[in-house]
């Protein structure tokens, strides 16, 4: 049957490593400017390591782009409940 995670690729059956460049700005943004920054690095890293057929250095910077997304959006709740809390008790006590 068809592989997990979906229907398998057009063409050679190679699966690209996502580039994260889309989540990478919108962290970037609305959550962590640092490590949104170097997930921005690391996805642009996969996009020239992919236009040179740099299969394993796309796999390596794909990961880490994926690695600092996850990091800045969990970075970016905390910070958000934090200011909340902190709000809600100088407003309340």
């Amino acid at each position: 049957g068809p592989p997990s995670g979906g229907p398998a690729p057009a063409g050679r059956g190679q699966h690209l490593p996502k580039d994260y460049l889309v989540e990478s700005v919108l962290v970037t943004v609305f959550c962590c400017l640092l490590t949104g920054v170097i997930a921005l690095i690391y996805s642009h890293e996969t996009r020239a390591a992919l236009s040179r057929g740099d299969m394993a250095q796309a796999n390596v910077a794909s990961k880490k782009a994926q690695s600092l997304v996850l990091f800045s959006l969990l970075f970016g709740l905390f910070a958000s409940i934090s200011w909340v809390i902190y709000v809600l008790v100088a407003l309340y006590l």
